[in-house]
């Protein structure tokens, strides 16, 4: 196993590659998201997105998906939930030992600029949405435009019964991307509320809790949702698809 010395650490932390652990309590974490929030323009975190489709710079990629969770975001206090989870936030999902002990942010970070992944769970949103001030504002030019109106068509165009892994395959010839990085744009069209069936949506009108996020009745379901209920049939919802990309 190989170790960085202090000096190494702090260089990656000059930077901001890596990062110190910090205690911050569940609330705190909720209140912090919701300033981070109130700070960032919401078409900064859409140009953001669509300028990772052709650069593929996907340290740009997730900031949307968690710009929409935290703008929806209600504070709360730790609600635990019914046996047998009471260590399990009832709203939002967290468990007390993410933040009962120092958090450590260093693996999200590598996992934002390997895959550009999303995830619902509040400390990566913390992360991310803190983080977003320290980036370089940035704007997509046509080729990025191109791809997402190619994805939108693929979407629409899917096969009634197709789920993800089917739409996977599907737009891989229009983004230049691997297995998990087209999973995690996927994810993000889920929670923004661009992929969804008639039961289960996403973030863009009001935070889905815990108990809300449903898993499908299968043995491997490894999607998040509500990306993971998206069949071909319901194809895209154009009004979020408007709401977040239509100039």
């Amino acid at each position: 196993m190989k170790f960085i010395t202090d000096d190494e650490f702090e260089y990656a932390k000059s930077h901001s590659v890596m990062f110190d652990q910090e205690k911050i309590s569940h609330n705190e974490i909720c209140t912090r998201i919701k300033n981070a929030v109130d700070h960032i323009e919401k078409q900064d975190v859409v140009n953001a997105f669509i300028y990772s489709l052709s650069t593929r710079q996907l340290e740009y990629r997730s900031f949307l998906s968690s710009y929409c969770i935290g703008k929806s975001l209600i504070e709360h206090d730790f609600i635990a939930s019914p046996a047998p989870n009471p260590t399990i936030c009832a709203v939002c999902g967290l468990h007390r030992f993410e933040f009962e002990d120092p958090i450590e942010f260093n693996t999200m970070n590598y996992f934002k600029y390997k895959h550009g992944s999303c995830t619902e769970n509040l400390i990566s949103v913390l992360f991310d949405v803190e983080q977003f001030s320290r980036f370089p504002v940035v704007e997509p030019n046509e080729a990025d435009y191109r791809i997402l109106n190619q994805l939108k068509s693929i979407i629409q165009n899917a096969q009634p019964n197709d789920r993800i892994a089917q739409l996977k395959k599907g737009i891989a010839q229009s983004l230049k991307s691997n297995d998990e990085e087209r999973l995690g744009l996927l994810e993000i069209f889920g929670v923004i509320g661009i992929l969804h069936d008639d039961k289960h949506f996403g973030y863009a009108d009001n935070y889905v809790t815990y108990p809300e996020r449903e898993h499908r009745p299968i043995k491997n379901d490894d999607v998040n949702y509500p990306t993971r209920w998206w069949q071909g049939k319901f194809g895209v919802d154009q009004e979020k698809w408007d709401y977040w990309f239509k100039k």
